[in-house]
């Protein structure tokens, strides 16, 4: 999990200094990332797990978890004592869904996508570091990729975290880049940052990225960009599926529909402006 790391983040002075500047409330950030800590785990988590991993005070811990219950936000088990994401969640989550303009709008490329590939294609935008699926339209076949819409994943091992760097400018990949952590997945993860800067060059060159088993084995990925008004990527289209199918007949055919699909999903969003 990434949360001992986050909470460093979070946690004493930084917090404070970080609160005093935007004017934010600390008690609400901390709700929102115990939140967000259960919603990545699979199954139900204690006070002391959630208080140990996020790097909060037990008792703290325990008045942010009544409140959030007290919301109807999450839900206790009444015999293991421990929480999860309430039914509500889910709702405002359908909700965000219905309201996200993208996510609807480029529906029938993802679908598009799907057919012509026969994979599983993935809508991703850029969230902070990291990127994160909003649509998904998954493959018909037996053996198949599936990413819950709301996950999110690291940049430097995913296809589409590449486009979204690759089309930063300088200074803000840099900015990004600064403490990011080139964290190892698999054997042939990038963990070398002027590795991976030599990668984005080729990237932004080809108009498309690759992942080939470097966030999990066995599992192939190719993205596209999706452009807004001034040129900026604000989504990525992909496709994800076992390596064994990404043969370089199959790859040479799938970068060719998958940078068609893209710029059409472009032209659409441009036009609907």
């Amino acid at each position: 999990m990434v949360y001992n790391i986050r909470s460093k983040s979070l946690g004493g002075i930084y917090l404070a200094e970080n609160i005093k500047q935007k004017k934010i409330i600390g008690s609400v950030v901390k709700a929102f990332h115990i939140i967000d800590y259960i919603s990545e785990e699979e199954r139900e988590q204690g006070a002391t797990e959630i208080s140990d991993a996020l790097g909060y005070g037990v008792s703290a811990t325990y008045h942010l978890l009544n409140t959030l219950k007290e919301c109807n936000l999450i839900t206790q088990n009444i015999n293991t004592k421990k929480y999860q994401l309430s039914l509500k969640m889910w709702q405002l989550g359908m909700s965000a869904y219905r309201q996200n303009h993208i996510s609807i709008a480029l529906k029938p490329f993802l679908v598009d996508l799907k057919n012509k590939t026969g994979e599983t294609s993935n809508l991703t935008v850029l969230d902070k570091n990291k990127i994160v699926y909003i649509a998904q339209e998954e493959s018909d076949k037996l053996i198949k990729m599936f990413t819950q819409t709301g996950a999110s994943a690291p940049l430097h091992c995913t296809a589409a975290g590449k486009i979204f760097l690759a089309y930063k400018s300088p200074e803000k990949r840099d900015e990004i880049l600064k403490d990011y952590n080139l964290t190892y997945f698999t054997e042939n993860t990038i963990i070398d940052k002027n590795q991976l800067l030599n990668e984005l060059v080729k990237v932004s060159e080809l108009g498309y990225g690759f992942d080939i088993e470097e966030r999990d084995e066995d599992v192939s990925c190719v993205a596209a960009p999706i452009f807004g008004l001034h040129d900026e990527v604000i989504a990525c289209l992909s496709i994800s599926g076992p390596h064994n199918r990404f043969t370089n007949k199959n790859i040479k055919e799938w970068v060719n529909i998958i940078t068609h699909t893209a710029k059409e999903a472009t032209d659409f969003l441009r036009s609907s402006k």
